[in-house]
């Protein structure tokens, strides 16, 4: 049979058109034709805010009730 699988992916409408015997042999289709059909243009790292340990809170934390 012939599948017609309509997705969404941001916003943007995408029709996979598959040949299949079932509706889950469709679905592994459209992804198996997701993941060829993809690829990866650029990894970018962004640095991430440093976040106070436990201790250091506890000890700002502290000079603030001490400072009242």
């Amino acid at each position: 049979m012939k599948y017609v699988i309509k997705l969404e992916i941001n916003g943007i409408d995408f029709e996979v058109n598959t040949e299949a015997s079932n509706e889950r042999e469709a679905k592994d289709l459209m992804w198996e034709t997701i993941r060829k059909s993809t690829s990866i243009h650029s990894i970018d790292v962004e640095p991430i805010a440093k976040q106070a340990s436990i201790s250091s809170r506890f000890v700002s934390g502290l000079k603030s009730a001490l400072l009242l």
